[in-house]
């Protein structure tokens, strides 16, 4: 006797043998007893969550004459023939191999014609985003006025690529991936019909493989069930499909908490020496990461986890060993090395280099949380005694669970060396003051020219004109602001002509936004001024507005002396975000930052 696969064998025949898409199920029923079943529903969602055997269901209680409007009796000439693909009525098509607009064409010539045995023409085009931009346009005339009794259900995973035209005219329904529970009472009850045993670790697994999709499931406990004769065990499974033993991640996890890279390397050559996917070992590897970084946030998150509750306890305590923050990390450069090993023609090679990466990542620690340890312990701010590179001091075997989210970093294995102070980055000029500049004639009336610090709001004027109109905070950023009373005079050299009459003609702008930021009235005019002094200016300006990282790291250091003596202690230096990544991979990249 010839074999269905599962998959086949225990596919829904009635809406209630559905498992998880009663939202879906649930509304079309009711259409149905109620006579509302539109003309054309979309179905879309991935892969084997029920999209096409909804369809079929459809075209069952449409055309079944014996059973209720929303319960298909399926023993009905026209209900086997449906389940059986032989029913002339109701033609499935599958896009991918019928893109055409002859296709097309064809089965709206098909549409024009009665149903000649049932009681309605249904058409099910499977994977309908395949369809050529022309045979799309051919649905669309048939679709808006379809014939009596005809109707159209569309199945896609990708309803992204599917014209407007076409959303416009169908009623969507979104189908969603099942749950581990759900998946698993459906494969229970297969095992038990089959008259099979399965441990519930191999169950686990099984569900865990199958990502949600119950074709893919049924799919794998077929072939699991096929190669084993007794009963169905853990280790089973895990040899079929070369899947990794959790043992060998919990020795990961701990080689990467005490910084073992040695430990590290071995566990990939035991990968790689068994033969299994290095690949498959990565994604297990994001895997294992996400879950410590669950059970650290949350430990009530473990039912998030389909692991057993005796690794799920183990998983628990090495989470207590990580911070949060380092987690995300090493979930992170685990995520960008696997994506490298799926495309790598030298997997081990990538792989190796990822677990040394985790296994010698150092803690990230805020320097307002360090600045707070050395203070509780004396050391920021005490005079500074002996020589050398605080990174030579005796360090400290850095910890995964130092308390800090984000920011500036450090490792928190430098913290506790009194060294001598290194040079401190140069500070910020000071602004030129008054007495500095020269006098200017705006309007027949002498004002003596200034910095941006030194007319009040004039930087948080640019900032606001920046935000509004950047063409316009360019120009302003030229001109040299001097005050007398309720007014300010912008002054320009002859050179910067072109800046000052474009900022004339949106002057009325100009003071408005000028009175409702500064409270006083802008005066323009060109004149001939000292060039330094201009220079000076804008560089000024240019600081107050958008400062460097190093000369905001200059300004918080002259707000908080702590934080000076600090970076001057660790010899500190400030990195831009975009390079602050391959800074930390190079050697010795551990200062603060």
């Amino acid at each position: 006797m010839t074999y269905h696969a599962l998959a086949r064998k225990y596919r829904p025949s009635t809406f209630e043998e559905m498992v998880g898409q009663e939202h879906v199920t649930g509304t079309l029923r009711a259409a149905l007893r109620n006579g509302k079943l539109s003309h054309a529903y979309l179905f879309s969602g991935p892969r084997g969550c029920g999209k096409t055997t909804v369809a079929r269901l459809l075209a069952k209680a449409l055309n079944c004459a014996v059973g209720a409007a929303d319960l298909p009796c399926g023993v009905c000439d026209s209900c086997k023939g449906i389940a059986a693909g032989t029913w002339l009525d109701v033609l499935e098509i599958d896009a991918a191999s019928h893109t055409g607009v002859d296709n097309i064409r064809e089965l709206r010539d098909m549409a024009q014609y009665s149903p000649t045995k049932g009681q309605c023409r249904v058409f099910i085009i499977d994977e309908v985003h395949m369809l050529s931009k022309g045979a799309f346009n051919a649905l669309l005339k048939i679709l808006e006025e379809p014939p009596a009794r005809v109707f159209f259900f569309f199945a896609t995973t990708e309803p992204n690529r599917i014209p407007r035209t076409i959303l416009s005219r169908c009623q969507r329904f979104d189908f969603r991936l099942l749950t581990r529970d759900e998946l698993t009472a459906r494969l229970e009850e297969i095992v038990a019909t089959e008259g099979m045993t399965i441990d519930p670790g191999a169950l686990r697994l099984v569900v865990s493989q199958a990502e949600g999709s119950m074709r893919d499931a049924q799919s794998l406990l077929d072939q699991v069930l096929a190669a084993c004769e007794g009963a169905v065990t853990e280790q089973a499974v895990v040899d079929l499909f070369g899947l990794v033993q959790s043992d060998l991640f919990r020795e990961l996890n701990d080689a990467i908490l005490t910084h073992d890279a040695a430990a590290a390397l071995r566990i990939a050559d035991r990968v790689a020496g068994a033969g299994q996917s290095l690949d498959d070992f990565a994604a297990q590897l994001v895997g294992n990461l996400r879950n410590l970084m669950l059970l650290r946030i949350d430990p009530a998150l473990a039912a998030g986890i389909s692991l057993p509750e005796e690794q799920i306890s183990v998983l628990r305590g090495q989470a207590e060993g990580f911070a949060a923050q380092d987690l995300l990390v090493l979930l992170e450069r685990a995520t960008r090395g696997f994506e490298r090993i799926h495309r790598s023609t030298q997997p081990r090679v990538v792989l190796e280099a990822l677990l040394v990466e985790l296994a010698l990542l150092e803690s990230r620690v805020l320097l307002s949380d360090l600045v707070r340890r050395l203070d509780a312990l004396g050391v920021v701010g005490a005079p500074a005694t002996g020589g050398g590179n605080p990174r030579s001091a005796g360090k400290s075997t850095p910890s995964r669970s130092a308390p800090a989210t984000g920011g500036a970093h450090t490792t928190s294995g430098h913290a506790a060396a009194r060294v001598s102070a290194a040079p401190a980055p140069p500070r910020v000029a000071e602004a030129i003051g008054p007495e500095d500049l020269p006098t200017v004639s705006a309007g027949g009336e002498v004002f003596q020219a200034a910095a941006a610090c030194t007319v009040s709001g004039w930087a948080g004027f640019i900032e606001a004109m920046l935000a509004t109109s950047p063409g316009i905070a360019a120009c302003l950023m030229e001109g040299i602001p001097a005050e007398r009373d309720d007014r300010i005079a912008l002054t320009y050299p002859v050179e910067k002509e072109f800046q000052l009459q474009r900022l004339r003609q949106d002057l009325a702008l100009l003071e408005t936004e000028a009175r409702t930021h500064l409270g006083r009235k802008l005066v323009l005019e060109l004149v001939d001024g000292d060039h330094q002094a201009r220079t000076d200016h804008r560089e000024d300006l240019r600081r107050a507005v958008a400062p460097t990282e190093n000369e905001a790291l200059d300004n918080e250091r002259r707000k908080d002396a702590t934080l000076d003596s600090l970076v001057d202690l660790i010899d500190g230096e400030a990195i831009p975000d975009a390079e602050r990544e391959d800074w930390l991979r190079r050697p010795g990249g551990d200062s603060a930052s």
